[in-house]
């Protein structure tokens, strides 16, 4: 009986606390800058040089990993300068140990290939060229990217480059890297994925962008009408990404921390909950919701906003967005702390019809929960219902100034800091 009962207590604890089931399991092989690639593959092909090395040798690592159904793959400190796009399969966690740096290449030393602009795309190698793979959420699953110490990867500035794409995944973890130096691009593009964890990260240092709304994290759709997915492996079908937790990040000198430029008619990003990051110092609105479904934003401090034309640049511009909880977050040195109005894509997805914000009286109070300090409106504007701006579209929800802010928190000073 005793056995029977302890039994049936650890089936309970796993019921409840199940594995983590995006930890790779399986063979693991570290690597160097200096490693030659598995058992010595393309190091005889003519363009296997100086600029592809590094290219070749983490590929080739990918692929031994695809053969044997998953495992982890180790970079130890040093420079790995990558030419051309790395495809990761399922169930595959990549180390980069502290001091392992990941450079985006621009450089193939070799007419027969050019190089490429994104560095690691979330599907496996032996699909990663074919054309309409996967659709919804079955592609690969169970791939964690994660760091230590000073752990980077460095787009270095190249044009359109991106550092991570992820698309009809399921179980993705990014964790612990040091992105930097982006130019019109995304640090991580996410598609159609399921169940993702962003956490401690450091996304830092951008060149302005034509247009000033390049996201490092961009919330997106395979869409062709609205043009902004290109990974030909895909089906194109223009689903969602749902339960997307990115928390306790850094951003700092973008154009814009996270967001969704352009929306699928009638499909909606659903659970993507942003908490406990730091954004600071972006030229555009720091975080642009479109078309998501029961978002949470909260306990995230934005500030240092560029305030931008007519003095209107936001910390959360929303449009489409249904029943978010959008709470808790401290606005400081921003023209408008934030925004919901309704939109509609120009250019690329005009074809849609406007989308609508629809929030609930308990939405509006959470609102109220929010603090700004050095601002210009000392409100929240809402223009649900209409593309028009003016008075009479709009209701505004008070916020927590710098003074009322620090008295309900238990704060008490002499004079006003306004």
């Amino acid at each position: 009986m005793q056995k029977f009962l302890l039994t049936l207590v650890a089936l309970t604890l796993w019921v409840f606390y199940p594995t983590d089931s995006v930890e790779a399991k399986g063979e693991t092989f570290t690597i160097t800058p200096n490693s030659e690639t598995y058992n010595r593959n393309f190091m005889s092909q003519s363009n296997y040089n100086k600029y592809t090395k590094h290219y070749f040798l983490i590929r080739s690592y990918l692929e031994q990993l695809e053969e044997s159904g998953g495992g982890t793959l180790v970079l130890e400190k040093g420079t790995y300068t990558v030419s051309n796009v790395l495809f990761v399969p399922s169930n595959v966690t990549i180390k980069l140990e502290d001091g392992a740096k990941i450079v985006n290449g621009n450089k193939t030393g070799t007419s027969k290939v050019d190089a490429n602009k994104s560095i690691f795309q979330l599907i496996r190698p032996s699909l990663g060229k074919k054309e309409h793979v996967y659709g919804k959420y079955e592609g690969e699953k169970n791939i964690s990217i994660i760091g230590s110490g000073t752990a980077t990867i460095d787009l270095n500035f190249e044009k359109d480059g991106i550092g991570i794409i992820a698309g009809h995944n399921q179980n993705i973890r990014i964790e612990n890297i040091n992105f930097i130096n982006m130019y019109s691009g995304h640090f991580i593009e996410m598609d159609a994925t399921k169940n993702a964890v962003i956490s401690n990260n450091k996304f830092m240092n951008s060149k302005p962008s034509p247009t000033k709304i390049k996201e490092a994290i961009n919330i997106d759709t395979p869409d062709k009408l609205t043009n902004g997915w290109s990974s030909k492996w895909s089906k194109f079908d223009k689903t969602p990404n749902s339960n997307i937790t990115i928390e306790n990040n850094v951003f700092y000198d973008l154009d814009r921390a996270i967001g969704t430029h352009k929306y699928s008619g009638g499909r909606y990003h659903d659970h993507i909950i942003i908490r406990n990051n730091k954004i600071e110092k972006m030229r555009q609105d720091a975080i642009r919701v479109l078309n998501w479904r029961n978002a949470i934003i909260e306990n995230n401090i934005i500030k240092n906003v560029d305030p931008g034309k007519y003095n209107a640049n936001r910390g959360i511009l929303a449009s489409g967005a249904i029943n978010p909880t959008f709470q808790k977050n401290i606005f400081e040195n921003i023209p408008r702390a934030m925004q919901f109005i309704a939109w509609k894509n120009s250019d690329s997805g005009s074809q849609y019809d406007v989308t609508y914000n629809e929030l609930s009286e308990e939405n509006k109070e959470a609102l109220t929960s929010n603090s700004i300090i050095h601002f210009v409106e000392d409100f929240i504007r809402i223009n649900a219902k209409s593309m028009i701006v003016n008075k009479e579209n709009t209701e505004l929800i008070p916020v927590l100034t710098t003074f009322s802010c620090f008295i309900k928190r238990g704060l008490y000073f002499t004079t006003m800091s306004l």
